[in-house]
């Protein structure tokens, strides 16, 4: 009869082994745990101090770059679009206003654009019935 029972208390011996173990290990890393939470919290009050002995640093103002002014007004663009309507030479009317070339160049660009008979229509005449309108009843 004792020998019968002899697995069942090997068996209960191992499964309180293993649960002393268990609480062991746990004991173990609530342990570990709190020591390393000391030290973090120690490491964190020498980190504060130090930052609250450093001197503050003066805040850097941002550059902020200052907007492109074009050289062209419309005084200068009037003169512009009437040396080129004299067909002076762009570089001269370039000279004669005071600006790029470049500058010049997209405004007679700009210019011959809004003067053609495609878009002309639309800056320099009033506003037509399209031709592709629906007729209204």
């Amino acid at each position: 009869m004792i020998y019968d029972l002899i697995p069942y208390i090997l068996l209960s011996l191992s499964l309180i082994g293993n649960l002393v173990g268990f609480l062991v290990l746990v004991h173990q890393m609530q342990v570990t745990n709190s020591r390393n939470r000391q030290c973090f919290d120690q490491k964190l009050d020498e980190l504060f101090q130090k930052m609250s002995m450093a001197p503050a640093r003066p805040a850097e103002p941002a550059f902020v770059p200052p907007p492109v002014r074009s050289g062209l007004n419309i005084d200068k663009r009037l003169q512009a679009v009437r040396m080129f309507r004299r067909n002076e030479d762009i570089s001269h009317i370039a000279a004669a206003i005071g600006v790029a070339r470049k500058e010049v160049e997209l405004l007679i660009r700009v210019h011959k654009m809004t003067t053609t008979t495609g878009l002309g229509s639309i800056f320099h005449t009033p506003l037509q019935a399209s031709p592709y309108a629906l007729p209204v009843n």
